[in-house]
């Protein structure tokens, strides 16, 4: 019987008591709670937040692990729009990377029953190294510097589990999505393997504090850069990046790029097909819509036949790595150089859809 069928997440228990998700790490914190790598000085936090954005080899896109206090809006910013080089002319495409993050706040491991290894399942591990050719076309791109299990910023506010919560808000009358009833709601119940990532249930404000540090300024980068490009082309198409097994729950292959758009909701039909011949032609193979349809991000951000449209992009993780953890430079190069000139074939389409 798995650990998602047997077990209430909010019964396990330790020898010491767990330090609520609000808590701060001190001295009595007991030690089998206390992640590695929590004493982290100011200098060190930029030297790694610089080296987290810059260096594009495996060894250095592990695990962040770094005490709340240095993630306050002060000295840092939970997301990142990386900007063309000044010699690229503009576009308006818009690149959109919500869980390639690494950043993983010390006291949520400290109050996880999952170790980070199991929490980064739910990473599209190296996506955000995937972007570097779309840049050089002239494309931004909104990423998410913290991990997936932390906060969904691909869910909206209100998809809240209840079951993770001391007390739900009066005022959630949303009836739960298959996402959130399956434990991957705006704050993930379950890591990749569902097995329970929190130890206690969470108060509402914890839920509040995880949305301003994160879902919010995300969301507003978004929606900046997808005003920027309206404002300078009068149209503006946004692609959201991410990753996926090589198969399906039924172990079956999946294509090499899935396209989604909500079933045709959020994007031109007839540019979709121009996308898929480019795909083919360029040697990888296509689906649309199965089983990756678009997520909230697509469906908030593109309407086909207006002038802001959206679509999801997953590309297949044994394109680019070579193992769990471990990119696959080769192949790094070359989803780059698809992507690249996906932004490339959409930023020259017309102003008019």
């Amino acid at each position: 019987m798995s650990t998602f069928e047997a077990t209430d997440p909010h019964s396990a228990r330790s020898a010491k008591p767990a330090p609520q998700l609000t808590d701060s790490l001190s001295a009595e914190t007991p030690a089998e709670f206390l992640p590695k790598s929590v004493g982290i000085h100011s200098g060190e936090l930029t030297s790694l937040l610089t080296s987290a954005d810059t260096n594009t080899n495996s060894a250095s896109l592990g695990p962040i692990i770094l005490p709340l206090i240095s993630l306050q809006p002060a000295t840092f910013s939970a997301v990142e729009t990386l900007h063309p080089p000044d010699h690229a002319g503009p576009s308006s495409v818009v690149l959109s990377c919500p869980h390639a993050g690494r950043i993983y706040p010390a006291e949520f491991i400290a109050a996880s029953i999952a170790d980070i290894t199991d929490l980064r399942g739910l990473e599209d591990f190296g996506v955000d190294q995937l972007i570097s050719g779309a840049l050089s076309h002239g494309i931004p791109c909104v990423t998410n510097k913290v991990t997936r299990a932390y906060i969904d910023v691909n869910r909206p506010v209100d998809a809240l589990d209840h079951l993770m919560l001391s007390s739900p808000p009066a005022s959630n009358n949303v009836k739960p999505s298959r996402h959130v009833r399956a434990g991957y709601g705006l704050l993930p119940r379950l890591t990749a393997a569902r097995e329970v990532i929190h130890r206690q249930l969470l108060p509402h404000d914890e839920v509040e504090s995880r949305i301003a540090l994160v879902h919010q300024p995300y969301h507003s980068a978004i929606q900046a850069a997808l005003s920027d490009a309206c404002s300078k082309f009068g149209r503006a198409i946004l692609i959201d990046c991410h990753s996926m097994p090589s198969h399906d729950q039924q172990n079956r292959p999946l294509a090499d790029i899935i396209l989604g758009d909500l079933h045709h909701s959020t994007f031109d039909q007839k540019i979709g097909k121009m996308l898929t011949r480019l795909i083919e032609n360029t040697g990888f193979s296509v689906a649309w819509n199965s089983p990756y349809a678009g997520g909230y991000i697509t469906k908030n951000y593109g309407r086909a036949n207006s002038n802001q449209q959206s679509i999801q992009i997953e590309i297949n993780r044994r394109l680019y790595m070579s193992r769990k953890y471990e990119l696959n430079d080769g192949g790094v190069k070359r989803v780059s150089s698809l992507i690249a000139k996906l932004c490339a074939a959409l930023s020259d389409i017309p102003a008019t859809f």
